[in-house]
C-alpha cells in the first residue's frame, strides 16, 4: 500500500522541488542571460503542453520512430536558439548586444551544424531504450531528464559543486523541453514486449556516454576550425 502511495505522490514532490529550485535560482541570478534563457525554455515547454493536440495532428502521419526522433531534434533546434545568448556550443558563437542580426543567424547556423548530429544520435539511442524497457511517463521524465542534464556537462559541474544538486530540476527542465513531448506522442506505439526491470535506469549511463562521445567529437572539430581556443 505504501509503495503504491509513493508512486502516486512522488511526481508531485518532483514538481514542487522543481518549482522551488527554479524560483530560488531565478531570484538569486536576476535577469542574467542564463536566467532569461531558462525562462524562455520554460515558456517553450509550457507552449508545448498547451498545443500538444496540434503537434499530435502535425506528426500523426509519420512512423513512431520518425515522429520521436524528428520532433526531438526540432525541439532541440528551438532550445538551442534560447541558449545562443547564454551558452552556445562554443563561447565564440555567443550572441550579445553587439552582435548584428546576420551575424547572429550565422552563429546559430554554426551551432546547429555541430549540435544537430549529436541530438540525432542521442534521440536515436533514447528511441532504442524506450522500445527495450518500459517507462511510465514520470519514470521517463526523471531518467531521461537526469541523463541528458548530466551528460551535457552537468556531471562535471555537479562534481565540482555538489551542493548545487539541490537545484537539479533547474537544468533538467532544459531537457524536458526537448524530450517530453516526443515521448508523449509515441508512448502508445512502442514495442509491446518491452521489459520492466531495474535495467531501464541504466539509460542514464548510456545517454551520458553518448554525450561524452559527441562532446569529444564536437570539441575536436571546434579546435580544427578555430572555434575553441
Amino acid at each position: 500500500m505504501f509503495k503504491s502511495l509513493a508512486w502516486l505522490t512522488w511526481p508531485r514532490l518532483y514538481l514542487l522541488w522543481a518549482c522551488v529550485s527554479i524560483a530560488l535560482a531565478l531570484s538569486a541570478g536576476g535577469f542574467s542571460a542564463e536566467n532569461i534563457t531558462r525562462l524562455g525554455v520554460l515558456a517553450f515547454l509550457l507552449f508545448q503542453g498547451l498545443t500538444r493536440s496540434y503537434w499530435q495532428k502535425l506528426f500523426s502521419g509519420r512512423k513512431p520512430q520518425v515522429r520521436f526522433i524528428l520532433l526531438g531534434c526540432l525541439l532541440a533546434v528551438g532550445v538551442e536558439g534560447f541558449h545562443m545568448i547564454s551558452m552556445p556550443v562554443f563561447a565564440a558563437l555567443k550572441i550579445t548586444a553587439e552582435t548584428t542580426f546576420f551575424q547572429g543567424l550565422g552563429f546559430y547556423a554554426l551551432d546547429l551544424l555541430f549540435t544537430l548530429p549529436a541530438y540525432l544520435l542521442v534521440f536515436s539511442l533514447i528511441w532504442h531504450l524506450i522500445n527495450r524497457y518500459a517507462y511510465g511517463f514520470w519514470h521517463y521524465t526523471l531518467v531521461m531528464g537526469l541523463a541528458q542534464a548530466l551528460g551535457d556537462g552537468g556531471l562535471y559541474f555537479f562534481i565540482g559543486a555538489p551542493a548545487l544538486l539541490l537545484f537539479l530540476p533547474y537544468p533538467m527542465t532544459n531537457y524536458h523541453a526537448i524530450n517530453l513531448l516526443p515521448y508523449a506522442l509515441v508512448q502508445e506505439d512502442l514495442n509491446p514486449e518491452r521489459k520492466s526491470n531495474w535495467r531501464s535506469n541504466l539509460a542514464i549511463v548510456w545517454v551520458i556516454l553518448a554525450y561524452f562521445v559527441c562532446g569529444a567529437v564536437i570539441q575536436g572539430l571546434g579546435r580544427v576550425f578555430g572555434l575553441v581556443s
